[in-house]
């Protein structure tokens, strides 16, 4: 009886660790997948071309798409390489900080400002949380 009392909170606990897992596995899995789709459409679509002219980064449009695309696969790998996925996070979290920056700067509401503060929280939990998330 004793030997239950003990083991059920330890239920829990490995539990929640297999929780994290699976939601941080998650997370790297959907921001990985949408920063290399995303640098598609940036580098391919009329669109994101006179977005960056309205944000100013007209210039910047194929390095950022192609910074996308790379630190997209490279999250994605980062499954499987420790080093990989925290160089990728903060890269990734870097460049959504920047955009959350821009977005404000130019005058965005909320709506256009929103994705950019949400990949970048994504990003945060992915290099924050990284030492708990070992294979």
């Amino acid at each position: 009886m004793n030997s239950l009392k003990y083991s059920f909170p330890l239920f829990f606990v490995s539990f929640a660790h297999l929780q994290n897992k699976k939601m941080k596995r998650t997370a790297i899995l959907f921001s990985g997948i949408s920063h290399f789709i995303y640098g598609i459409l940036t580098l391919s679509l009329p669109f994101y071309k006179a977005e960056f002219v309205r944000y100013g980064f007209d210039h910047f449009r194929e390095l950022i798409g192609g910074v996308q695309i790379v630190f997209g696969i490279c999250l994605l790998i980062g499954l499987y390489s420790y080093k990989l996925r925290l160089f990728s996070s903060l890269a990734l979290a870097l460049l959504m900080g920047g955009a959350l920056g821009t977005r404000i700067y130019i005058g965005d509401g909320l709506l256009e400002t929103a994705p950019s503060l949400f990949y970048l929280i994504i990003n945060l939990f992915i290099f924050i949380d990284i030492k708990n998330f070992k294979r």
